[in-house]
């Protein structure tokens, strides 16, 4: 087995869950659970958006897919990848950027990621990253609030990028937005 092919799948993954939990958690998509809890739809739109960042501006160090004249509103590009995001964005992010927006987008991003993995060289997945440099690139990326966020990411190898942030990140958000979707679900019922 080669590396890509771990990495290929369990981007693949990724990508499935993403868009699997997005439409199902359409009907509490901006409902909060109670406060002081993220909404469903603005969890879901942070793991894509990580994904884009990670392979995108992190390793790749190419412009993202939400930069594009395509996405940059419907995604909310400016919003940067949601980490130091006040509560009021993230909740307006939420009302805002709709289950279809994000599986969309999804979707979008599937193929230019998968297709790179297929290519990627041991050597490119080995490199060290810079994130101070890479995310220079966005004015959110490098508040103070973004940086503690990844911060510890700081001179790891490209493929960690692609196991963590891309990856492992994105299965936790999924059991939160798990969480998150069955208990706005019961509170209803409660009510």
């Amino acid at each position: 087995m080669r590396g890509q092919d771990l990495l290929t799948m369990q981007l693949r993954g990724s990508f499935d869950l993403i868009a699997e939990h997005a439409g199902d958690a359409a009907a509490v998509w901006d409902q909060k659970a109670r406060p002081g809890v993220s909404m469903p739809g603005f969890v879901l739109w942070h793991c894509a958006r990580i994904i884009d960042w990670g392979v995108h501006t992190v390793v790749r160090r190419v412009p993202e897919v939400a930069a594009g004249d395509d996405w940059r509103e419907r995604i909310r590009y400016t919003l940067g990848h949601g980490a130091g995001l006040s509560t009021a964005e993230a909740e307006q992010l939420a009302k805002t950027v709709t289950p279809d927006d994000v599986i969309a987008y999804v979707q979008a991003l599937r193929r230019p990621v998968l297709d790179w993995v297929a290519r990627i060289t041991d050597d490119e997945l080995d490199e060290t990253i810079d994130m101070r440099a890479v995310n220079a690139t966005h004015p959110r990326y490098i508040t103070d609030m973004a940086w503690a966020e990844v911060k510890n990411l700081d001179g790891v190898q490209a493929w960690q990028i692609l196991a963590r942030p891309c990856i492992s990140h994105v299965r936790i958000h999924i059991g939160e937005v798990e969480t998150l979707s069955a208990a706005v679900a019961a509170s209803v019922t409660a009510s």
